[in-house]
């Protein structure tokens, strides 16, 4: 059975032609890759001695396509189909070049010569008719992922299957932006194992194609694209900025907001301080922690709270969503470990079990960076990979958490 990125591979090649336009050679980029994807954790645990015969085929299979220089963008759907058959979502590769640029946008004439490329000439368009996909769009239900979206840049897309099942294409019906046209195709997306979605897309400005895995569609949201019909964002964290807040809400119930885990100079500084400080300003019998789109960083910074909410005995309600991530992840398992906690709102992303604390390498070429991982938490994390952490509790999209999550301390005393 083929796997989801080659079908969406498949589909690309399909659309796009590659002529006269960027090339490497991508055959020393994938050795290169190749060479650095055994020495991580995940290829250890999931491919070496069990899927080892997979590896290698889909290996000959790309090389027999690389006997001369191909286009950047080919070669990058190359590499990152080689990468991703490791599940692995903190690894992945990056294409370093932008075809385009913010600072360009407002002049006319750049947009004009951008356009008049090869690059852009090549970009994917539906060939179906605008107006029948914006009616036929307008009749899914609310659940649906087909349907109109907003992107906040200045487009309306309309996210639509293609004869390949679970693969749709986000096309683009109306927009304010001079480089992006209507009919345009912005992604293309496929429903993976865990019932999320792989994005590959081009950015708005940059036009740089990237992949983007294990994306939540929930809310009438996906991504960075919201439905047009459904306006409610509960689950985002809107507050006050910065890492390290503390409030008290009531008598009985303290709020803790902590946006990240940063293992930056500054921010274990200020960790040690605010740690310090909850020593004594901790005293309520409940507590909100809240780690909505906490995307991670070290344990060594997020992990010494754990003694002091043990330590304090408190009733402790922890609020994540769908960007919750990496070791913000790991951290949410860790504290549901704890006597007297509840998980609420909404399952993390799952990108949990890897992560590196290297600098990812630059391929031959330097058209491309790989994240390659190098740390393994495989033993303690593995099967929240891909589905990430879920609540015991899902709160509702259309009213506000924190109120939620009080009521339900109210009915609990």
């Amino acid at each position: 059975m083929k796997t989801v990125c080659t079908l969406l591979i498949a589909t690309l090649f399909t659309t796009l032609s590659f002529a006269q336009v960027e090339t490497c050679d991508c055959k020393k980029d994938l050795d290169f890759l190749v060479k650095k994807m055994k020495k991580m954790p995940s290829y250890a645990h999931q491919i070496n001695n069990k899927k080892e015969n997979e590896f290698d085929a889909v290996y000959m299979e790309l090389a027999e396509k690389m006997t001369s220089e191909i286009s950047v963008e080919k070669c990058f759907k190359f590499l990152s189909r080689q990468m991703n058959l490791v599940k692995d979502y903190h690894a992945s590769v990056v294409v370093n070049k932008e075809y385009f640029s913010k600072e360009s946008m407002g002049d006319v004439q750049k947009v004009a010569e951008f356009k008049k490329t090869s690059f852009y000439k090549s970009l994917p368009r539906t060939e179906m008719d605008v107006g029948e996909i914006k009616n036929t769009l307008a009749e899914k239900p609310e659940s649906a992922f087909e349907g109109i979206y907003y992107l906040k840049q200045g487009l309306v897309i309309g996210i639509t299957e293609l004869d390949e099942k679970n693969t749709y294409a986000g096309v683009v019906l109306e927009s304010t932006i001079p480089t992006w046209e209507v009919g345009q195709i912005h992604f293309y997306a496929t429903r993976n194992e865990d019932g999320k979605y792989d994005f590959y897309n081009y950015e708005t400005i940059t036009y740089r194609p990237r992949f983007v895995r294990n994306l939540t569609f929930e809310n009438g949201r996906v991504w960075s694209y919201k439905k047009a019909s459904n306006d409610n964002n509960e689950e985002l964290y809107t507050g006050e900025e910065g890492n390290w807040i503390f409030k008290d809400l009531t008598k009985n119930v303290q709020y803790i907001r902590m946006s990240h885990f940063s293992g930056s100079t500054s921010n274990r500084k200020a960790q040690k301080v605010f740690l310090k400080e909850l020593e004594t300003k901790l005293t309520a019998k409940n507590l909100i922690l809240d780690l909505k789109s906490n995307g991670g960083g070290s344990y060594e910074v997020s992990d010494p709270f754990l003694k002091l909410f043990k330590k304090k005995n408190i009733a402790i309600y922890v609020l994540t969503n769908a960007y919750t991530g990496s070791n913000g992840e790991q951290f949410t398992v860790k504290l549901k470990e704890l006597k007297n906690t509840t998980h609420l709102g909404q399952a993390t992303f799952g990108m949990v079990t890897y992560g590196s604390d290297k600098t990812s390498p630059t391929s031959p070429s330097k058209y491309f960076t790989f994240n390659t991982t190098d740390m393994d938490f495989h033993k303690g994390f593995f099967s929240y990979e891909g589905k990430g952490v879920v609540p015991e509790i899902k709160l509702d999209f259309d009213r506000d958490w924190i109120a939620q999550t009080l009521e339900l301390i109210a009915n609990n005393n």
